[in-house]
């Protein structure tokens, strides 16, 4: 069991927005709940009633009602067609903007190069008008696509609720993805108009990419128009005089498309996954108001690009009368303390930002800003055990709210609770509405035991399908092709004798030592507390007669590595854990490879020392550091040949 590091006072259970459900649906049910886990089991029960009652909670405005919540495919075999709130229409963007007020302002931005500019609640809606009149002029209807290849700043979130405000599906990629990767994901969705940042500074460093923009358009024939920020193009349609235009909102089914995320795409052609309008905002409500206890007025930050699914999750903020602040640039520029002091400046109340990062800030002194946000998100990657008790340390005040889920379902199913304790290494909670369990292979539930995370029941942000996907095949094999009418996430989660819940890591890069499953996260946890160790990456790689070798790579903080490092880390695995923990090699490389999204590379390098060429091992468009492959590359080839 985790340390015990932070419980919520009376006032701040009382005043939860979690605890004012509880009471909503306490009062309107005749129920008592003694506790969280009683009220998630009825969430999970009753299903049709808790998601009512939900939409009812946060009043959601229907254009015309439902006439059923929920409808079951025929065929039980997956979730692939469940139909929510059958006959009900909605503006997700009317609902942003449902929450202007000039009290406040919409957003705050900030970049490497441009100082802070709040966005008046005004000033946004004259924005989107002016785009939502060109959007039109051009053509672009209800059901057609528009693409972005934008920076997190103003002008994505303007271009999001215009395109969602005619009832157009938006989709984005960040510039600092690759061409190809752009163009893989683009061109399976045929967009009617792209919007690019034509440059962009990252790390104190400008980088270029008209040329790049101009040859991405080409390779679309479905576009209309092709128009560049801050182009004559865009300076017209801001200049516009709109005085006599109001902006107008489309209703669309509770199932039509907000928006196409991809797949990371690391081992082969990204997958489009399409969400609805309705699930998103039902569940984005959730997400954010309940679990992590954002409520009118606050200000919201996820640190993000906007290729990554948080970028659409802290969005969101906007529907609960946040603030919404963003960020752009790197977190490390010109220091590591650049987005702490972002935060405290704007007076930030909920401060999210990817594991990773937090695990680099361990050298910092963050007490010293004197800044207490109400919560300190976390995702990305499993946060270690001794991050948990540093940040406490640092903010012993806060409620660190560690999240998991993904871009699936553009959501955390696995969050926070303002009435529950928080417990280093732990998630707090199993969100409501999400019916999760861990499985073993005979898909039995566990407990207290590490196992497969599956959800039994269908959720409203689930996908409504593949873009292109047909026959729903991707679909079905990416969820459904282990247990009978089940969705398997590919994570191994551990469910805690408190209901909380623990990440082993990727279920299809888990460790197999001897017939025993290791999580990843259980070798990081140890190496991240390991002097001289910067990073680290794991795998197991199998052969024909049924052995395996475990292999560790290891960045070191400077030096090289040695037989003192190498001992020292094998005594502290097999210490913290088990013999079956000490891997079989060690390598030091100059840098552990990532996603743009800041994934560890994990199943590609497994590929890579499998025999796989590099070239179909890993598409390098999506890496943060394409250059990291060279050492596992050259220790691969040295190995063959030992």
């Amino acid at each position: 069991m985790g340390k015990l590091l932070w419980s919520p006072t009376e006032e701040q259970k009382s005043q939860s927005e979690i605890n004012k459900f509880k009471q909503y649906i306490e009062d309107e049910y005749g129920l008592s709940f003694a506790s969280y886990h009683e009220l998630w089991v009825w969430s999970t029960t009753e299903v049709t009633d808790f998601w009512r009652s939900l939409a009812r909670y946060f009043g959601v405005e229907f254009h015309s009602n439902f006439t059923t919540i929920l409808e079951l495919p025929v065929l039980q075999t997956s979730f692939i067609g469940t139909k929510w709130f059958l006959g009900a229409t909605l503006s997700y963007a009317e609902h942003v903007f449902r929450k202007a007020t000039d009290k406040r302002p919409a957003l705050v931005f900030q970049s490497e190069r441009e100082s802070i500019r709040e966005v008046s609640w005004k000033e946004l809606e004259s924005m989107v008008l002016k785009l939502q009149i060109y959007l039109r002029e051009i053509g672009v209807q209800r059901g057609d696509r528009v693409a972005g290849v934008l920076i997190n700043g103003i002008e994505a979130i303007a271009l999001f609720l215009a395109t969602n405000s005619i009832g157009a599906i938006w989709s984005c990629c960040s510039p600092d993805f690759g061409e190809a990767s752009i163009q893989d994901r683009f061109e399976q969705i045929e967009p009617k108009v792209l919007f690019a940042s034509q440059s962009y500074y990252y790390n104190g460093r400008l980088f270029e990419k008209s040329e790049s923009i101009k040859q991405l358009s080409a390779q679309l024939p479905s576009l209309l128009a092709c128009v560049c920020i801050d182009d004559t193009v865009w300076e017209e349609i801001l200049t516009k005089d709109v005085s006599q235009a109001k902006l107008e909102f489309t209703s669309v089914s509770f199932d039509a498309p907000i928006w196409i995320l991809y797949s990371s795409g690391t081992t082969g052609r990204p997958k489009a996954i399409t969400h609805s309008a309705g699930g998103m905002l039902l569940e984005h409500m959730k997400a954010l108001g309940l679990h992590q206890n954002v409520q009118e007025g606050d200000r919201f930050m996820w640190y993000s690009t906007t290729g990554w699914m948080m970028w659409n999750y802290a969005l969101s903020s906007l529907l609960m009368g946040n603030t919404l602040c963003i960020y752009d640039g790197a977190t490390n520029y010109p220091d590591k303390l650049s987005l702490w002091k972002f935060a405290k400046e704007n007076k930030i109340d909920h401060f999210g930002v990817g594991a990773a990062y937090l695990i680099s800030c361990q050298d910092q002194d963050l007490k010293s800003l004197d800044y207490t946000p109400k919560t300190i998100g976390s995702t990305g990657s499993p946060l270690p055990p001794d991050v948990f008790e540093w940040l406490n340390l640092q903010f012993p005040q806060s409620q660190l709210i560690s999240l998991s889920g993904g871009t699936d379902v553009c959501s955390a199913f696995l969050s926070g609770c303002t009435l529950l304790d928080v417990y280093a290494g732990e998630i707090q909670c199993r969100t409501l509405g999400a019916k999760i369990e861990a499985f073993n292979d005979e898909a039995l539930a566990l407990y207290e035991e590490v196992g497969e995370l599956v959800i039994l029941a269908p959720m409203p942000c689930m996908p409504i399908y593949f873009w292109n996907d047909f026959d729903n095949k991707k679909y079905f094999d990416s969820y459904f092709d282990k247990y009978h009418g089940v969705w398997s996430h590919g994570d191994w989660i551990k469910i805690t004798r408190h209901d909380g819940v623990i990440m082993f890591g990727r279920s299809d890069a888990t460790l197999n030592r001897g017939g025993v499953r290791i999580g990843t996260a259980e070798i990081y946890n140890v190496l991240n507390k390991t002097a001289g160790v910067f990073d680290s990456l794991v795998i197991c790689v199998d052969h024909e007669n049924g052995v395996s070798d475990m292999l560790l790579f290891v960045q070191l903080e400077n030096g090289i590595l040695g037989d003192e490092l190498i001992a020292k880390i094998k005594h502290a695995l097999r210490k913290q854990y088990s013999p079956r923990h000490v891997p079989d090699q060690i390598f030091q490389v100059e840098e552990i490879p990532y996603t743009l999204s800041g994934k560890k590379l994990e199943l590609p390098i497994k590929k890579i020392f499998s025999g796989v060429p590099v070239d179909k091992a890993v598409s390098i468009d999506v890496m943060r550091n394409r250059e990291s492959l060279a050492d596992f590359e050259e220790i691969s080839r040295a190995r063959k040949k030992s």
